[in-house]
């Protein structure tokens, strides 16, 4: 039986990386599952029996990188406010070593549907978030009336909107993780004891200069596409 488990864990494993391997040759999902099994060397049947359907695979390909990035994360040498806004730039520096990648299969698994989609977010992802908050109150930093489930489900939001408007091509990756850590120095500093708000406020104004900044560069860069839109239409 544990043999059985482990053949069938493997070829779960064989079909995640064939799935990653023809999105990073593309940059698109569009892929069949016929291809996917020929990639993974497995029969066409072996995919839907192990996960159902394209979009659970695409969950899985994101499942994946869960564990390197946590253990990524847990090298960082962060105390416990800075951690926040260094898992943050973890994330952008994730995202920025294959944009086109990361953006192709979070639009697919959000078009599988939101609930779904919104469940990526959650399980383990959401227990990163609490044990983060959770070390924060512990090093008294955070006030000792915040419950760190539901504070960490309010920056589990915060993370979740800002990366659907990379995704959706929106924001760039640069101004996405200068309103994630902007959203996160506001609510810290929110629950934060004394000692820690000065130190917060400071980061909620730098941050707050850096969006205005990247805010005017998108505008003049949307402004330049339109003009050089129009010349070439006009010409």
């Amino acid at each position: 039986m544990a043999s059985r488990e482990n053949a069938k864990e493997q070829r779960r494993r064989e079909i995640v990386r064939a799935a990653r391997v023809l999105m990073q040759k593309t940059g698109k999902t569009g892929f069949s599952m016929r291809a996917l099994a020929e990639e993974a060397g497995v029969s066409i049947a072996t995919p839907y029996n192990l996960f159902g359907s394209k979009q659970t695979v695409m969950f899985a390909v994101l499942d994946a990188d869960l564990h390197q990035y946590q253990t990524r994360l847990e090298r960082l040498r962060a105390d416990e406010i800075e951690v926040f806004f260094k898992a943050v730039t973890l994330t952008s520096s994730l995202y920025a070593s294959e944009p086109l990648f990361y953006r192709a299969v979070l639009f697919a698994a959000y078009n599988a549907g939101g609930t779904k989609f919104r469940s990526i977010f959650d399980g383990p992802r959401h227990a990163m978030w609490k044990r983060l908050v959770t070390d924060a109150k512990q090093a008294g930093v955070i006030r000792d009336e915040v419950e760190p489930a539901a504070f960490a489900i309010n920056l589990g939001h915060i993370f979740f909107s800002c990366i659907l408007e990379w995704v959706n091509n929106v924001i760039s990756l640069e101004e996405m993780e200068a309103r994630v850590q902007y959203g996160f120095a506001i609510s810290l500093h929110g629950v934060c004891k004394p000692d820690s708000a000065e130190r917060l406020w400071d980061k909620v104004l730098r941050t707050q200069k850096r969006l205005k900044a990247l805010h005017r560069k998108r505008l003049k860069e949307k402004t330049a596409a339109e003009q050089a839109s129009s010349s070439n239409g006009s010409a």
